[in-house]
């Protein structure tokens, strides 16, 4: 029950004993937005050091989905960069390895592929202009897990190609 009774004393919310206190605090969430007190919340995807292979990457990922897009951020604990970017699967990619490759001072990557197969293996591919990489990840470990994972494929990848030249 709420009681929006008796203004300027705020709204008192009393749960009956068997009810989702998370979907009743959801709601009020969404009647706060709707009337402009509170923002809306948008979820908040993060990967980065805490979680398994994705922990050697040394970049921490955020990807925040917005209204008609999203916004992608990497972050070393020195640098960090993000971008705005379209809700597609290639400009979010195009996004992440473009502020990946700012905050580690590399000359950035032109995605020109990614797709999903059956198997639930997302694959990017990239072009540096002369040579063409690409990386995967399964998308069962989650979307941003995935991303993370196929750039940084990539970028290790590219890394090695340009010492095995220089040397």
């Amino acid at each position: 029950m709420i009681d929006l009774e008796g203004f300027g004393r705020g709204i008192d919310v009393r749960l009956e004993p068997d009810a989702d206190e998370a979907m009743v605090m959801e709601r009020l969430r969404a009647l706060l937005a709707a009337y402009g007190v509170r923002r809306e919340r948008q979820p908040v995807m993060n990967v980065g050091r805490e979680r398994g292979s994705l922990a050697t990457t040394g970049v921490e990922v955020s990807i925040t989905p917005l209204n008609t897009g999203a916004r992608v951020e990497v972050a070393t604990s020195t640098v960090k960069s993000f971008r705005i970017v379209a809700a597609t699967p290639l400009s979010i990619a195009q996004g992440l390895s473009d502020a990946w490759c700012q905050v580690k001072g590399r000359v950035p990557l032109e995605i020109v592929g990614v797709s999903v197969d059956e198997e639930g293996r997302l694959t990017i591919e990239a072009s540096d202009g002369e040579r063409h990489t690409s990386g995967s990840a399964l998308v069962s470990d989650g979307w941003v897990d995935a991303l993370t994972g196929a750039i940084a494929e990539i970028l290790t990848e590219v890394s090695s190609d340009v010492r095995a030249a220089a040397s």
